[in-house]
């Protein structure tokens, strides 16, 4: 008989988990990206901070990896389908009025594809060693070259990709702890019309890694609950790149740049409890330090001068979310969950690349288990947000041109996953 020794068996792992995340991060949608996890998307992620089911826990609170017995690898994929209709109040036009007038037709929403990939080795009774691969921040924008605010925003993009090798410890039989050391790549894009004169489009392409940590804590308090707490740093980068206009010579259109980029850090709780055999209640409350996200100054390599500034002036967020699990039978579980998601943007500053406001969000979901070894995990949202008001004036400095407009956009997600977890 062939035995597989603890160390073939992590290399398996390691070797599954990058086959099952070789396309992460294409394309992100929304800033802050909770979609770790189809189990999870089912209840709004309610409780994620404290389940403890699967291998994402490593992403939501590596200390619930004790409660997991088995080697796991796990996959997951989510679709995201964003829309951001724009609905047009008012402009005042100088020299760009006539070439950048569309103001109906505009939604800035664009489709995506959102992976995360786990694998947990299961080194012994106390111990529990980990690998995640998740896109925790994300966005992508996209308008047409003629639209009213192309001066301020034709294309904007974010990715993120983090990878972080992780371990639990078991204290005792109710207190668990555990941490990770968060790999951070990130990769910048954003376009815009200039006029030189005539309209031209920059785009500014940028990149960093940076590193970044997370620890967390696991309490139960009795056979049937428990509650969790994670923290997740920032990290900070210094995203560096170019400048680049194809249609313009101009020295002014075309150079080296870098910009300063933190990413915030999370601090979430929750809380799981089974009430009876059938159903258990859920909640998380989570605090996003986004209030980091002051401005964003493009600075030129060459001189230190700054090209361009974009204000932001973010507050602090809180998501809280409410679910419920009902265990339909031995092998399937349904999922209910609700949440508030609060934005992060004011009416004064927010941008079209990033038209944040607070959401609300609506979920069902269902994990099937297959059989001892493989369960299916399915979950579905709909989120709506709140109208938001977008007044772009002065935010770019001296528009040269261009124009100063004002709207609002109407926004509506909707989001399925769709993951596989294999204990082995």
């Amino acid at each position: 008989m062939l035995k597989i020794n603890k160390r073939t068996k992590l290399a398996v792992m390691i070797t599954a988990i990058t086959m099952t995340s070789s396309t992460a991060v294409v394309q992100a949608a929304g800033f802050q990206l909770k979609e770790q996890s189809a189990e999870g998307q089912g209840n709004s992620f309610a409780g994620q901070t404290a389940k403890a089911v699967d291998a994402s826990t490593i992403f939501f609170n590596p200390a619930g990896m004790t409660r997991i017995k088995g080697n796991h690898v796990q996959s997951n994929l989510s679709f995201i389908r964003p829309s951001a209709d724009y609905s047009h109040k008012s402009n005042s036009s100088a020299g760009g009025g006539a070439i950048l007038n569309r103001t109906t037709g505009v939604d800035g929403g664009s489709s995506a594809l959102v992976p995360a990939a786990y694998a947990l080795w299961d080194y012994s009774d106390d111990i529990k060693l980990g690998i995640s691969i998740n896109a925790p921040f994300g966005l992508s924008t996209e308008y047409d070259e003629d639209w009213i605010g192309a001066q301020y925003n034709v294309f904007s993009e974010i990715k993120t990709i983090n990878f972080a090798p992780s371990i639990a410890y078991r204290v005792n039989d109710q207190l668990s702890i555990g941490g990770n050391i968060q790999f951070q790549k990130i990769e910048g894009k954003l376009s815009n019309i200039n006029f030189v004169p005539g309209a031209v489009l920059s785009t500014l392409t940028a990149d960093d890694t940076g590193l970044g940590y997370s620890f967390g804590f696991l309490y139960e308090y009795s056979d049937t609950g428990r509650v969790g707490f994670n923290y997740r740093s920032k990290i900070k980068h210094t995203l560096k790149g170019d400048l680049s206009t194809p249609d313009s010579a101009s020295e002014n259109l075309n150079f080296d740049a870098h910009a300063d980029l933190t990413l915030p850090a999370v601090v979430s709780v929750g809380l799981y409890q089974e009430v009876s055999d059938k159903w258990t209640l859920l909640a998380d409350i989570a605090w996003t330090d986004w209030s980091e996200l002051d401005e964003l100054n493009v600075i030129r390599d060459s001189d230190g001068s700054t090209r361009s500034t974009t204000v932001y002036n973010w507050d602090d967020t809180i998501f809280a979310a409410i679910g419920a699990n009902y265990q339909f039978n031995e092998k399937l579980q349904l999922k209910f969950g609700i949440a508030y998601d609060e934005g992060a943007a004011n009416d004064a500053d927010r941008t079209a690349g990033i038209p944040d406001a607070t959401r609300y969000w609506a979920s069902i979901g269902a994990s099937y288990k297959i059989n001892d070894q493989a369960t299916l995990n399915a979950g579905y949202s709909h989120i709506k947000a709140k109208k938001a008001k977008i007044n772009e004036n002065h935010k770019l400095g001296n528009l040269g041109g261009g124009t100063e407009f004002s709207g609002e956009f109407d926004s509506n997600i909707d989001i399925l996953s769709i993951g596989f977890d294999y204990k082995f």
